[in-house]
Parts: C-alpha cells; sequence; structure tokens
C-alpha cells in the first residue's frame, strides 16, 4: 500500500470546508460577528493546509533526489 502523503493537508482542506459551512449557518441564524469568527478560522485553516501540502511537497522531492544518487 502506498503511503499518502498528502494526507495531512487533505484532512485541513476538509475541515476547512467544515468549519465554512459551520460559518455560513452562524450567519445565516443572525449571528453575524460569530459568523465573520468561523470564516476567519476557516482562512487559517485554508492556509495551514496549503502549506502542509508545500512541505509535503518538498519532503517528496527530496526523497526522490536522495533515491537518484
Amino acid at each position: 500500500m502506498k503511503d499518502d502523503i498528502h494526507f495531512t493537508s487533505r484532512l485541513l482542506a476538509c475541515s476547512g470546508f467544515l468549519m465554512t459551512g459551520s460559518g455560513i449557518l452562524m450567519a445565516w441564524c443572525g449571528k453575524l460577528g460569530y459568523g465573520g469568527i468561523f470564516w476567519a478560522a476557516a482562512s487559517c485553516i485554508f492556509f495551514s493546509a496549503y502549506h502542509f501540502r508545500l512541505q509535503e511537497n518538498k519532503i517528496k522531492q527530496t526523497e526522490e533526489y536522495e533515491n537518484e544518487k
């Protein structure tokens, strides 16, 4: 079985989508302040997922380079 190197970034992106949905529901229920906080949290989660993806790709490239030597 192949290792999934993007597992962490996928889970973070999934939680970002869930947090966005929660923010939309909170805003729809009339709590705009709470909805804004949830949307800000979701953007932070997406940002961290993006950076995890970059680091995972960098590790994969480094391993491939080491295997070529």
